[in-house]
């Protein structure tokens, strides 16, 4: 059971993985639009969605919340998380601690995961590098061969089942009609979402001619959603497996743009991309990355239509959740996605750097 957000007296109540229930109290802070914000994170990084499983863990970004509130409501900030700005940040996390920081900065990083509610500077300085040392964190070890194979076979099958889907879905959707005149079928939903784009169930009702409720009665939007447009799961895959195959690194990956790709023939890419340790590279791609990326561009390709102007330019398109219009781009939340993608997937138990 996940964690839930309590409204009023503002708390969370958490339900961990050996059935220990416990329940924090932010009740009286000075700003209770930044704490709930902050919340909606924490509920992201909490078993089942993510990591944190015990009371002690969750306890430190509970800590961090309030002093967090705090110490800006001191300065004269009261608005929510879509009011900061990097330098309100810079500030804060400059005079906190190293605990303080990580914890803030990872439900900023969730909050915006699930909300796409942070400015784009904001979620950028968010996920950018840290002001304080957390502590020595030793080098996790590489990847051992059997534990390479099946990240790629998982990233393989995750790819392969997550395309072919969208292509059964886009074919679907061609069958189509409106579902108002002519019924709840699955060709119909996958119409409508054709030409509404990745809208949530709530403005899929509008449109449909239902409430809200009536739309998750009678099922189907999800998966509808999930098949038409990529899901975070299948966008990580992507990415993984394309580094495998391309050797270029995580970092190089994440930001790329579609402005990137030099088109050197029907079976060659030249590909530029910034590698951050030293300055922009280019590199030919090798065939099955080439085929990937092709593939890649065509699944993305009808999520990518509905994207603003900033977003279409970004290689890397996917929904936090189906049916939530959120649309993630670039590395402003990779490293905890991954993370979590990998334990989901029974990969390994550490994080992929």
């Amino acid at each position: 059971m996940p964690a839930n957000i309590i409204e009023d007296p503002l708390a969370i109540d958490c339900v961990f993985s050996d059935g220990v229930t416990t329940q924090f109290d932010l009740n009286g802070l000075p700003n209770p639009r930044l704490a709930r914000d902050l919340l909606v994170g924490l509920v992201e990084l909490i078993h089942p969605h993510g990591t944190l499983d015990a009371a002690g863990s969750v306890g430190h970004y509970v800590q961090s919340i309030r002093d967090m509130t705090r110490t800006l409501a001191a300065t004269g900030f009261t608005g929510k998380a879509r009011d900061l700005r990097p330098a309100r940040l810079a500030e804060y996390w400059i005079g906190s601690s190293g605990l303080r920081e990580g914890c803030t900065r990872r439900m900023l990083q969730a909050f915006h995961f699930i909300t796409g509610d942070l400015a784009t500077d904001v979620a950028d300085f968010a996920a950018g590098r840290a002001f304080n040392s957390q502590g020595n964190q030793p080098q996790l070890p590489p990847y051992s061969e059997a534990e390479w194979d099946r990240l790629v076979q998982t990233c393989r099958t995750i790819v392969d089942e997550s395309y072919a889907a969208h292509r059964q879905a886009l074919a679907a959707a061609e069958r189509g009609q409106h579902p108002r005149e002519c019924g709840w079928t699955p060709e119909n939903l996958r119409w409508l979402l054709a030409r509404l784009g990745p809208v949530s169930s709530r403005d899929f009702g509008v449109e449909a001619g239902c409430t809200q409720g009536a739309v998750q009665q009678r099922g189907g939007f999800c998966q509808a959603s999930a098949e038409m447009f990529p899901t975070n799961d299948a966008l990580i895959a992507y990415r993984l497996l394309f580094g495998a195959y391309s050797g270029i690194v995580p970092d190089g990956i994440d930001d790329l743009q579609v402005d990137d790709i030099d088109w050197a023939g029907d079976a060659t890419i030249l590909l530029s991309y910034l590698k951050r340790r030293t300055a922009t590279e280019s590199v030919t791609l090798p065939r099955h990355a080439v085929r990937l990326l092709e593939q890649w561009l065509s699944y993305s390709a009808l999520l990518r239509s509905f994207a603003d102007e900033h977003q279409r330019r970004q290689l890397w398109l996917g929904l936090s959740r189906p049916g939530h219009f959120v649309i993630g781009t670039g590395s402003a939340s990779a490293r905890m996605s991954v993370q979590r993608w990998v334990i989901r997937y029974g990969v390994k138990n550490d994080a992929v750097h």
